[in-house]
């Protein structure tokens, strides 16, 4: 069944990916806007972003048109499919409800990083990737481990005025993670 949601919540991702990168066209800003395009583009080709170039993006989520406030209905909705939250309620709502939900993600991760992460048994380990965006029933211990720390790192680094940063690292750093093989 987990395959199965997740099939559901990847198809959500494309749309999230194609809203941000059009969202980031209208970015004022013209270095960081460049530094937001080409991190589409190369998840878009199938590369995994780096810490540091999501943090290098992280002030545009906050009081631009990449706020979770500020975000087209549309784009809301999909990441609102990502996080397993229906889409089928008033803009206002879903980005009440968006917020809140990955507000509380940052906070298990703060309590997480506090507990560590070698305290873990092996299936918690897999259902903490998998509330953060990451399937991870075909993933090996090393790797689930490894996927989390980043996020971690991201996680705890960010504001609780970014957290549609942390919304939208849900897709960017597990679209291309990993998928079963065909």
């Amino acid at each position: 069944f987990l395959d199965v949601y997740d099939s559901i919540r990847r198809g959500s991702y494309p749309c999230v990916l194609r809203s941000l990168a059009l969202a980031a066209r209208s970015l004022p800003q013209p270095q960081p806007r460049e530094l937001l395009q080409q991190l589409c583009a190369q998840v878009q080709g199938g590369a995994r972003p780096h810490l540091g170039q999501l943090l290098a993006v992280r002030s545009l989520f906050s009081g631009s048109l990449l706020a979770l406030n500020r975000l087209q209905v549309d784009h809301v909705r999909a990441l609102s499919r990502v996080l397993f939250l229906t889409p089928h309620l008033p803009a206002f709502l879903l980005r009440h409800r968006l917020r809140s939900h990955v507000l509380e993600i940052q906070q298990l991760d703060r309590a997480l990083l506090r507990l560590g992460l070698g305290q873990l048994s092996e299936e918690e380990l897999r259902a903490a990737c998998y509330l953060r965006g990451l399937s991870s029933t075909h993933l090996g211990r090393a790797e689930c481990r490894a996927w989390l720390e980043q996020w971690l790192g991201l996680s705890c680094e960010l504001q609780d005025s970014e957290a549609s940063l942390l919304a939208h690292s849900m897709v960017l750093l597990s679209l291309n993670y990993s998928w079963p093989p065909k």
